[in-house]
Formats: structure tokens, C-alpha cells, sequence
């Protein structure tokens, strides 16, 4: 029984992990892609030298992740897209992402982001009540919008420095640091203790569909970072980088402002 629950949903968990090497799925509806091909294009060569000495061995482990990804991650999404209302699916992703919301809270407060902190708590309870359990968005409208926050993040914070950039297995762009602060946010998913046939198809199930959820809206703008950049690889890890700086700085471009948190306040290398 075990295998067969496993094997009726290796595709959709499979798609999920697929969804990693998108890197930064919000962010990437929020920027012109135009933009980040031209951004990438510039300093692509400046990037390999400096942050990417397994080049080669990344680029093969792209392509890889790339066959994978238009074999089932695309065609699910787009089937996903054909049977679904456009509120729908914003409905869906609105609720995987407040199921995110406690992660998000405990690395604010790890961060020392006391009112970032205070805006996730709030959102998490307007949102699971007013929002219908976080289908909704009732705090975006009064002025409470969404951030991301994950413990490769944290750790940036801190002062540990993110290593060569790594293109993952499945798994897609990371670091040393990022690979280790997501292995911190699996383990605390009270899911992945439990052994039965029940919470490994809940596992299962959460994975494939949040995966395949947050692929629909970026089929057209990865395609086109594809089809416009002169080297896609060199556009996509630059894309990366760029956005994994922004989401430490939490969106500032001056880091003087940020929070005081002691003998781990460390952001020089974020410049």
C-alpha cells in the first residue's frame, strides 16, 4: 500500500521539487522581464568568476532540471490553467501561502523584524477568519501586504556567508547557506514526522498541487526570460542572486536601516 501511494503521486511531487529551481516565484511577477534578461545579460560574466566556480557542473544539472520541468511541470500547469477560473487560482495560492505564514513569522522575529513581525501575525489571523481560512486576502486591501521571509534568509542576517551558488538535483538554485535553511524549514513541518499512509498522501498531495499552483502564473514570464535571453542559464542565476540580495535586504537598497540585532549585524557583503 505504502508504494502505491508513493508512485500515484511521484508526479506531482516531483513537480514541486521542480518548483524550486524557479527560484523566488513571487518576486518574479513583480519585475519586468525585460529587465532581468538585460540585468543578467551584464553580469553574467562578472557573477560566474566570482559566485559560480562549479559553473559546468551547473549548467548540466540546468539542463537537466529543464527537460524535467517542460516534460511534467508545464504541461500540469498549463492542463491545471485550462481547468480553472483565474480567482481560483489565486484563491489557492492565497492559501498555501498563509499556510507559510508561521515559518515566516518565526525568522521575523529571528531577524529581529519586531513590526514585520506584528504586520505577519495580524495578516495570519485576518486571513485564516475574515479571509476564509486564507482563500481571501482581506489584509492586502487594508493595507497589510504579504512579504517572504525562510531561514536562508535568516542566516544571512546573521552573518554567514551564502557560498558558490549550486544548481540542486530537482531541487534548483541554492547555496550552501540557502540549502541548509531550507532543510531547517522542512523539518519543522509537523508532516514530515508522521509515518503513515494518510500523512504521506497529505504530503503528497499539499506538495503536487502547491507546486503545480505557483508554476501556472510563471509559464509565461520564464518563457520569455527563455526566449529573450542570449544565455538562459547565466539570465536565470543572475535573476537569482539578484533576488535572493533583495529578499535579505527586505527590500531596501540602503541597509543602514536595518534592524539592530548585536554581534550579528553583518551586511556588508550584501552591497
Amino acid at each position: 500500500m505504502g508504494f502505491r501511494v508513493t508512485a500515484a503521486w511521484a508526479a506531482p511531487l516531483l513537480a514541486a521539487i521542480l518548483l524550486a529551481s524557479t527560484g523566488a516565484r513571487a518576486q518574479i511577477a513583480e519585475v519586468d522581464p525585460d529587465v532581468i534578461v538585460e540585468d543578467a545579460d551584464a553580469v553574467s560574466a562578472e557573477e560566474g568568476a566570482a559566485g559560480d566556480p562549479w559553473e559546468g557542473f551547473n549548467r548540466r544539472v540546468f539542463g537537466f532540471n529543464n527537460a524535467v520541468d517542460g516534460a511534467v511541470l508545464v504541461p500540469a500547469a498549463q492542463l491545471y490553467r485550462s481547468v480553472t477560473f483565474k480567482k481560483q487560482r489565486k484563491g489557492l495560492r492565497n492559501f498555501f501561502d498563509n499556510l507559510r505564514t508561521p515559518v515566516i513569522l518565526i525568522n521575523d522575529i529571528l531577524q529581529g523584524e519586531f513590526k514585520r513581525a506584528g504586520n505577519t501575525a495580524s495578516r495570519f489571523v485576518i486571513n485564516s477568519t475574515v479571509g476564509f481560512g486564507g482563500m481571501g486576502d482581506p489584509a492586502e486591501r487594508i493595507g497589510i501586504p504579504q512579504h517572504s521571509e525562510d531561514f536562508g534568509q535568516t542566516l544571512a542576517v546573521w552573518g554567514v556567508d551564502s557560498g558558490p551558488y549550486l544548481m540542486l538535483p530537482l531541487l534548483g538554485p541554492s547555496s550552501f547557506r540557502d540549502g541548509f535553511g531550507a532543510g531547517v524549514g522542512i523539518a519543522m513541518d509537523p508532516a514530515v514526522w508522521i509515518g503513515t499512509n494518510p500523512a504521506a498522501l497529505y504530503r503528497y498531495s499539499r506538495a503536487g498541487v502547491s507546486g503545480i499552483s505557483a508554476r501556472e502564473p510563471l509559464i509565461e514570464p520564464l518563457e520569455e526570460i527563455r526566449a529573450n535571453s542570449l544565455d538562459y542559464y547565466a539570465s536565470f542565476r543572475s535573476f537569482y542572486m539578484q533576488a535572493r540580495k533583495r529578499e535579505i535586504a527586505n527590500g531596501r537598497t540602503n541597509f543602514d536601516d536595518l534592524p539592530d540585532i548585536g554581534d550579528f549585524e553583518e551586511f556588508d557583503d550584501l552591497e
